[in-house]
């Protein structure tokens, strides 16, 4: 699967004419100014941007980068939000004065560090610095609780625009709403996400998410079903089973776990007004 997405601006340019001599001249002077003061800004910015490399390289002991790129419409708050963090702390990790001011394609430092427990205390990260995800790392695992994560899971299909119900019902058939199970076969947490298809869907995204944590566990499984039904162009069926078997399996040899698709099929009408 493949999925791009390329986002363009357009600088509108507007041509004045100016009657009389004296009018020509003050503006004449006052474009080289505002030249020469867009040229300064400019470079200033360019500076900026080193520094704010050079900055987020470095983003605290025991922090390390998750590299975003800025998209049309993004606010450093709503990033902030995405990530679990605060637009202070963003703005401080990239070196950002005016937390109204960010570009689109500017790279943003999200810091990524031991991660907090339901439980107390810190976690380990089950990502490698490589971006690969661990295998059965328990140490690694994030806690959590039905209603926390039932919240979550309507927040992340109103953010892929999925119906609450699906996403709801698959991880109930999943994992029975909690982060802190691995399958025998390597899948993690609510969603039951495999070590690979993490890497996968991170890869695809430009994104680092962490299985093991339950947020970044449930965005994934979004994120995964958002393919899935992009693909199969809402097909229920298609989705649901694509989500168990994998979607060029669907593709290639049709439905064959229909207990599975059944069982879904029914928690979501259970889960309808959920």
């Amino acid at each position: 699967m493949e999925y791009k997405h390329q986002e363009s601006g357009r600088a509108r340019s507007s041509v004045f004419a100016f009657p009389g001599k004296k009018v020509t001249r003050l503006f004449s002077r006052q474009a080289i100014l505002l030249t020469c003061t867009f040229i300064l800004i400019l470079s200033s910015l360019v500076i900026t941007h080193d520094q704010n490399k050079a900055l987020a390289a470095n983003p605290g002991s025991g922090n390390g980068c998750s590299w975003y790129t800025v998209r049309w419409g993004d606010t450093l708050s709503n990033i902030a939000w995405r990530y679990h963090t605060t637009y202070p702390a963003l703005a401080r990790v990239n070196n950002i004065r005016n937390v109204n001011l960010i570009f689109v394609n500017q790279q943003l430092c999200i810091p990524v560090r031991q991660s907090s427990s339901a439980r107390g205390g810190w976690i380990p990260s089950g990502l490698a610095a490589n971006g690969s995800v661990r295998w059965y790392d328990y140490s690694a695992l994030d806690w959590s609780s039905r209603p926390q994560v039932q919240s979550l899971l309507h927040r992340a299909a109103a953010d892929f625009g999925l119906p609450a119900n699906l996403l709801l019902a698959i991880a109930w058939q999943e994992s029975g709403w909690y982060q802190h199970v691995i399958a025998w076969d390597g899948g993690i947490g609510v969603m039951q996400i495999m070590p690979y298809t993490a890497v996968s869907i991170n890869v695809g995204t430009g994104i680092r998410r962490d299985p093991y944590q339950l947020w970044d566990n449930i965005m994934l499984g979004a994120q995964y079903l958002r393919w899935l039904w992009n693909n199969f162009h809402g097909n229920l069926y298609k989705i649901i089973s694509g989500y168990n078997e994998g979607g060029w399996n669907v593709i290639h040899r049709g439905i064959f776990n229909w207990r599975y698709v059944n069982n879904v099929l029914s928690l979501m009408h259970s889960f309808r007004y959920s």
